[in-house]
């Protein structure tokens, strides 16, 4: 009898352990999954980017938060884009794309922007400036493969007219910005085709 009640004993403990590694490694392929999954939506779907400054106001706001999807097609003037290509020094940027590759960019005294020859129609966006033509000589090309990115309060911006941040290779841009976030996580806004 006792031999009988030493085996169960035995048993019963070995199904314990059984039973804990076997939750231990359901909860590790759960964790796993879960990470991989995640991977997956931010690096092909869309992922979550906040706004800290105040170089895109009155459009974009200090603590508010972007969805950015990235770019399966070309950048287009308008964009609201987020560039990595400064992260050693300045961290990620969010910027407005102005002019893309081949564009000749002129600004004027009284800092109208004019690409390839044409004024562009920023009132709804930019905040104005005058003479603010960052340390670069106008006109000035777009180099293939890159863009050029203006922050919507010009006066504050450290964007492309200034020879330290540059033009931003389309390689290095997280992606575009499709909606935005109030603090409060509440969709308040869609960017529109033309950037409003």
């Amino acid at each position: 009898m006792e031999e009988k009640e030493i085996l169960t004993e035995k048993t019963t403990e070995n199904n314990e352990k059984s039973s804990f590694a076997s939750s231990i490694y359901e909860g590790l392929s759960v964790v796993i999954s879960a990470i991989f999954i995640i991977a997956l939506v931010f690096t092909f779907g869309f992922r979550l980017v906040g706004v800290s400054g105040s170089s895109m106001v009155d459009t974009l706001h200090n603590g508010e938060w972007l969805i950015v999807t990235p770019y399966y097609d070309e950048p287009e003037y308008g964009d609201i884009v987020i560039s990595t290509h400064r992260l050693s020094t300045m961290g990620p940027i969010v910027k407005r794309v102005i002019a893309t590759e081949g564009d000749t960019v002129d600004l004027d005294s009284d800092g109208n922007v004019y690409v390839n020859g044409v004024q562009l129609d920023e009132s709804s966006y930019a905040v104005p400036v005058h003479t603010m033509k960052g340390d670069l000589s106008y006109p000035v090309t777009v180099p293939e493969g890159c863009v050029m990115l203006f922050g919507d309060n010009r006066p504050v911006s450290s964007d492309s007219r200034y020879s330290h941040v540059g033009f931003a290779p389309v390689d290095a841009l997280l992606g575009k910005a499709q909606l935005r976030l109030s603090g409060e996580w509440n969709i308040y806004e869609n960017f529109t085709e033309n950037g409003n």
